[in-house]
């Protein structure tokens, strides 16, 4: 699976993860959030289904610098191509699979251009 289960230092280190063509997931969560804990397996579980068509991180917000997008946990930001496309807070169900759903299907950008296909 294409799961990172990250630290992440500092701003620079963040865009790093981010260069990828496909779209990627930030998980915002605590290990000490019961709601967080609630909202996982409903979340490994959908996500598992596409697996090979996004990049998930998943960030403890404890030890990771607090992004501007994330006002409360669990909370989930969907990028690609280096742009926050939605933040989702709570991870609900009905909401994850939507948002698996539409932003799995994401063409792959590289170097600016679409890839053809």
């Amino acid at each position: 699976m294409n799961y990172v289960n990250a630290v992440i230092a500092d701003k620079a280190a963040f865009e790093r993860e981010l260069e990828t063509t496909q779209p990627v997931f930030v998980v915002f969560i605590s290990h000490h959030c019961a709601a967080c804990r609630d909202a996982m397996p409903p979340f490994m579980r959908i996500s598992e289904r596409y697996k090979n068509h996004v990049k998930i991180l998943i960030l403890d917000c404890a030890e990771t610098p607090r992004h501007p997008s994330v006002d409360r946990i669990p909370m989930l930001l969907i990028y690609h191509n280096h742009v926050l496309l939605e933040t989702l807070p709570g991870l609900g169900e009905q909401a994850l699979e939507r948002a698996f759903e539409q932003y799995s299907r994401l063409p792959a950008v590289t170097s600016g251009v679409k890839a053809s296909g």
